[in-house]
């Protein structure tokens, strides 16, 4: 299948609901210091799994002959319509909460605004998280987006072995070299408004060598690799609520992604397609908004129902349905439609630009090539 017949892959997307949830329950634990810090303890390396999905299926969908200025600019807008109405959205609702006095832990000046709103705080400009804290991890996307040209280039020049030992060698320096730039014992993997943008891009790198090896998998394309890839998944789950090991982790994460695309791909249509693809599309929507949903209703519930630590499982259980049900809407209602309307008034200025090229057909392909990328993404 050609990148400008990209298909969207469902399983991956409910890959990333099961770790938007798994991040949530990772924040919502520290409600109560008496809750067992092995709940969960390491599910906060599900960030970099994002970062591997991201970089696996913006580059697989990339239509392949997209090339010039035109073409990142089409691309860069797609992506900011993608993740910053709903970043926005978040920024202002923690206005409000520190506005209000109900988020009273966030160190939140009209400078680190400033950084939010150009998403700009996991760039190693200041030394704390603010407002919406998860956010720091798509101020590290935006950056990869940027240097996505640039990362696709090497891509296209290597050979796959080359491009695996890049990768390796980015792992090893940044997660294992003893830099200056992380500010916690864990380095790397704790690493948000630190440079957080450099943690990101190993992951995102490796993203797309496993859309590069995906590409050369067609021998191996059955209905039963699926199996593999949901159960490696499911032992990355296991491992992570017991070990921190990132290293695991992330090659557990690759191996579930790439064994799980090869193994869809060889579906018409999976089963199950639109309640998966339904699911996946809240994941965002969960990450972005269950920080301030949890200082506004969950946090307070839990206190004013007065709750033990022993209770913790059946209470988490209830958040993520709750919080699953806002994250649906949210998407259904502000998310989708503003993600929509900002990709109208870009494609209506391409036209307009264009309407007086004498090459009306190549542009119209190239139009149908991105669309089927936002798809694909999406």
């Amino acid at each position: 299948m050609e990148a400008s017949e990209a298909r969207r892959f469902v399983v991956l997307d409910f890959y990333r609901f099961v770790a938007a949830l798994g991040v949530f329950i990772f924040h919502l634990k520290l409600i109560d210091t008496g809750i067992s810090p092995a709940w969960n303890g390491s599910y906060g390396l599900f960030v970099d799994m994002f970062f591997i999905l991201s970089g696996f299926v913006i580059s697989y969908s990339y239509p392949s002959d997209a090339r010039g200025v035109a073409a990142y600019s089409r691309f860069m807008i797609r992506r900011i319509a993608r993740i910053y109405p709903l970043h926005l959205l978040s920024l202002l609702i923690f206005v409000v909460l520190i506005g209000v006095g109900l988020e009273r832990t966030a160190r939140s000046t009209p400078l680190d605004f400033l950084y939010n709103l150009l998403l700009l705080q996991a760039w190693g400009v200041t030394d704390h998280l603010s407002f919406n804290s998860p956010s720091w991890s798509i101020s590290a996307e935006l950056f990869c987006y940027l240097v996505f040209p640039l990362l696709m280039l090497l891509a296209r020049k290597v050979q796959p072995i080359v491009l695996g030992a890049i990768v390796a060698a980015l792992y090893l320096v940044l997660a294992h070299g003893h830099l200056p730039l992380w500010q916690e014992r864990s380095q790397m993997y704790g690493a948000n408004f630190d440079y957080g943008m450099l943690r990101a891009l190993p992951s995102f790198l490796n993203g797309i060598l496993l859309a590069i090896l995906f590409r050369m998998s067609h021998p191996y394309r059955h209905k039963r690799m699926i199996f593999a890839g949901i159960g490696t998944f499911g032992l990355s789950v296991l491992v992570l609520n017991v070990f921190a090991k990132p290293d695991l982790a992330i090659l557990l994460f690759s191996c579930a992604i790439l064994l799980t695309a090869v193994g869809e791909s060889a579906f018409k249509e999976f089963p199950g397609a639109r309640l998966l693809g339904r699911l996946g599309n809240t994941s965002y929507a969960i990450y972005m908004l269950h920080d301030a949903i949890l200082i506004a209703v969950f946090k307070p519930l839990w206190i004013w129902l007065g709750l033990r630590p022993d209770q913790f499982g059946l209470f988490a259980l209830a958040c993520c349905a709750v919080l699953t049900i806002a994250a649906d809407r949210t998407y259904a209602y502000f998310e989708n439609p503003a993600r929509r309307f900002i990709n109208r008034w870009a494609d209506i200025g391409a036209t307009s630009s264009g309407a007086t090229s004498s090459r009306k057909p190549a542009a119209a392909d190239s139009s149908v090539r991105f669309e089927n990328t936002e798809r694909a993404v999406n």
